[in-house]
């Protein structure tokens, strides 16, 4: 059975109030450690490994220093009919608002 590849979004850039792209990067399969540092990587990219039905999970600050699995991410459709990012589920302090922007 073939594993799907599993990465973590760290931060997101917007133009004006539309993600553009995710620092994302590739984890191992325990999520223990990167395989890939994050990178710039344009919304399209992030959409079509969510498409091909790869796991992509956000990391979020934590007091330490180090960052902290959050809820994972999905396409979101909005009105406009433009694909975005989404999270599966939502809990206050978790949302895509709350990652770091860069």
């Amino acid at each position: 059975m073939e594993t799907k590849a599993i990465y973590g979004i760290t931060a997101l850039r917007y133009a004006g109030p539309e993600v553009i792209e995710a620092m994302m990067g590739l984890i191992d399969n325990a999520r223990a450690r990167w395989d890939s540092l994050p990178t710039p990587t344009r919304l399209t990219e992030v959409v079509d490994r969510l498409v091909e039905g790869d796991t992509i999970i956000t990391l979020f600050p934590d007091d330490s220093g180090g960052l902290e699995a959050g809820p994972e991410v999905k396409v979101g459709v909005p009105d406009e009919g433009t694909e975005t990012l989404a999270l599966a589920e939502e809990a206050p302090g978790r949302q895509l608002d709350d990652l770091p922007r860069f």
